[in-house]
């Protein structure tokens, strides 16, 4: 608990001497919040890191003796026609009622958004699901399987 709030007490710092000193002076204060973040976290026996700063900024150098992490890569997104074949190949496992929670499961990853809802539409339009449940705020809308045809045959 102490840890957290001396961290949080020196961000809080930092982002004061930001906006009183100017950016460098930020720069340094949140650097030291790194640094004491990062002495943290080697205290409970994760690895610590230190900071190289050079003239374009800081970078994370871990220490001697070991590797650089690697980048995390990310899947490239889908186009709208392969997310509207990806929803139709999947529609099957959709369970009766679904909102696009279930969608993602199905197919196995979060496609741009307004490309599943143009998949979407396209099925309520075709009178293969139907809106049960308009969404609003953060309330997802809730669609149901009206029982047509089958969607992978139809294009």
């Amino acid at each position: 608990m102490e840890r957290r709030l001396a961290r949080e007490d020196w961000l809080r710092a930092a982002r004061l001497a930001l906006l009183r000193g100017g950016v460098e002076a930020g720069y340094q204060a949140q650097l030291k919040a790194l640094e004491l973040y990062w002495s943290l976290q080697s205290e409970k026996g994760e690895v610590a890191h230190s900071v190289v700063v050079t003239s374009s900024g800081p970078a994370a150098v871990p220490p001697s003796g070991q590797e650089p992490l690697p980048a995390e890569k990310t899947a490239p997104r889908r186009s709208a026609p392969e997310v509207n074949a990806d929803v139709r190949a999947t529609f099957p496992l959709f369970p009766e009622t679904f909102t696009v929670r279930d969608v993602y499961q199905a197919i196995g990853y979060q496609p741009y958004r307004s490309a599943l809802y143009l998949s979407l539409r396209k099925l309520v339009q075709e009178g293969l699901i139907r809106v049960l449940e308009p969404g609003s705020g953060h309330r997802a809308v809730v669609y149901r399987k009206t029982g047509a045809s089958d969607p992978s045959r139809i294009p």
